[in-house]
């Protein structure tokens, strides 16, 4: 998870409350205190809460909990003249969305946490800057509009740190960003922002310049992002604007217009909650007084039924994320503890006693077992034509499916054994089908293995699984045409040889039989 470093006077500042009251508010927040060295704070702070990678955000959260601040944050939102222009499209980066915070009061230890907010943001929610990138500039050393176009890499411009121009292709070789970050773009013609008089504001998403670059001094900030999909650069932006409004004196925010339109208003989402189910998943009679109150001091609002949620909050998706901050602002250890109403003696399951059987089985069979996670690339599932649920909000590119058989994952694991022959299993739950079932997998590599070994494989299981089991032809998308068999009987499932082009789309280059049945 994140660790972020803060500042306890900087936050007692941005609060308005003592050291004691900070600490104590802390508790509250999903995230853990790792260390303290005098002022300086390091602390953890989960994924699902990007808005507090920095200071602001956390000020923000522990204002509501200590009731110095409720309710949905103030923001004064304006559609400003502003503009932003596309030149051309830029196939690799081809969106760019910006707003403007005014009134800002900043110091050394305000800019230190906006760039750890726009690192901690690159590094998760922005893949390293593939998905997402961000630029924050001065305004008043801009002259509007701004171009979003493609320049040369002959073009020269004063990369941040230099303190004389440089060209663009001389950037790629002796800066750490432009050695790290060429790869993401056009080289040879690199996207970048220009305002109207020519000055090169950043070459996008490698590295900014020294002629806008945000001081102490600086008043009114201008921040971009960019990317390959809109929908992200909206989120990401309304992070970052929410964290500048806490050091605003107006609290006013100017959106900027994209080729003619604004793509975002920053407004308040509705999310319908029933204050009855709440009450009843966290096991609390909550008045209608007492849940106001808890979802003010979370930072939200009510309308009729709904409840608002500010633009930044973008974990929030069901009223399950509302009654777990209703669950955080009343407190964990406020929620009393109510015994099971049925008291029954505990039992394996079923699907454990028969899992064990059949690692026994595999294990003497001369087979290693390995464990993959339940969460999964979508595009190994992908590769076996398999049906499978996608994780809206996932915290990696190569976590967002759930899997929907073990063999994809076994399949990954041959392939990076690179050995000659292997004989690997797996035991675990899948959904498919809107189902969880128990798997139980195995696949066989290495020159002149065929289907015969895979079936002679799951008969012996099984046997020493006590289960009838019958084969016939089956026919899977993975499978070789005509090398696919089907388990019928007291269990179901399947054994097949991998097809050819999809053992070399994952780098396997000997035949590998794979095998699964489900014992739920």
């Amino acid at each position: 998870m994140p660790v972020i470093d803060v500042s306890l006077w900087d936050l007692q500042r941005l609060v308005g409350a003592s050291e004691a009251q900070i600490l104590n508010a802390l508790e509250y927040v999903k995230g853990e205190i790792e260390g303290r060295e005098g002022d300086r704070l390091r602390i953890e702070i989960t994924h699902d809460r990007p808005d507090h990678f920095s200071a602001e955000g956390l000020a923000r959260t522990l204002k509501g909990i200590l009731g110095i601040e409720e309710g949905l944050p103030e923001a004064k939102v304006e559609e400003g003249a502003i503009e932003l222009r596309y030149e051309g499209v830029i196939e690799e980066r081809p969106y760019a969305v910006m707003a403007v915070v005014r009134d800002l009061a900043l110091d050394d230890e305000a800019i230190v946490q906006m760039i750890q907010l726009q690192e901690k943001l690159h590094d998760t929610y922005g893949r390293d800057r593939k998905k997402v990138a961000i630029g924050y500039y001065d305004l008043s050393k801009i002259k509007p509009p701004i171009f979003y176009r493609r320049i040369s890499q002959e073009d020269k411009y004063t990369p941040l740190g230099f303190d004389r121009e440089i060209r663009v292709r001389e950037m790629y070789e002796v800066t750490d960003k432009g050695r790290k970050y060429a790869s993401l773009i056009k080289r040879e013609a690199p996207p970048a922002l220009v305002d109207s008089e020519g000055k090169i504001m950043v070459v996008v998403p490698v590295l900014g310049s020294e002629c806008c670059k945000v001081t102490p001094s600086t008043r009114d900030v201008l921040i971009d992002v960019t990317g390959p999909q809109l929908e992200p650069l909206l989120k990401i932006l309304s992070i970052l604007v929410y964290s500048l409004l806490e050091r605003s004196k107006s609290r006013r925010v100017e959106l900027v217009k994209i080729n003619g339109v604004y793509p975002t208003r920053l407004e308040s989402r509705e999310i319908y909650v029933d204050r009855k189910q709440v009450g009843e998943m966290l096991g609390i009679d909550l008045s209608d007084e007492e849940y106001r109150s808890l979802l003010r001091r979370a930072r939200h609002d009510l309308r009729g039924d709904s409840v608002l949620v500010a633009p930044y909050r973008i974990n929030l998706i069901s009223w399950v994320d509302i009654a777990e901050d209703i669950a955080i602002m009343k407190g964990y250890g406020n929620i009393s503890r109510v015994p099971p109403p049925i008291i029954t003696a505990g039992r394996r399951h079923r699907s454990e006693i028969s899992s064990e059987d059949a690692r026994r089985a595999l294990l003497s069979l001369g087979f290693q077992e390995v464990m993959n996670g339940v969460l999964t690339h979508s595009a190994l599932l992908d590769a076996f034509g398999l049906k499978y649920a996608r994780v809206v909000n996932p915290v990696s590119e190569r976590l967002d499916a759930v899997r929907s058989s073990l063999l994809p994952g076994l399949l990954s694991v041959v392939s990076g054994l690179k050995r000659p022959r292997v004989k690997l299993f797996e035991i675990g739950d899948v959904v498919a089908e809107g189902l969880t079932r128990r798997a139980v997998a195995a696949a066989i590599g290495g020159d002149g293995v065929t289907i015969t070994d895979g079936i002679a494989v799951f008969r012996s299981l099984c046997i020493a699984l006590g289960v009838n089991c019958r084969v016939e032809n089956g026919h899977m998308y993975w499978c070789a045409e005509g090398r696919c068999a089907e388990l019928k009987g007291e269990v179901d499932g399947y054994v097949g040889e991998v097809r050819p082009d999809i053992l070399t789309k994952l780098g396997v280059f000997v035949p590998v039989v794979l095998g699964e049945i489900f014992l739920t």
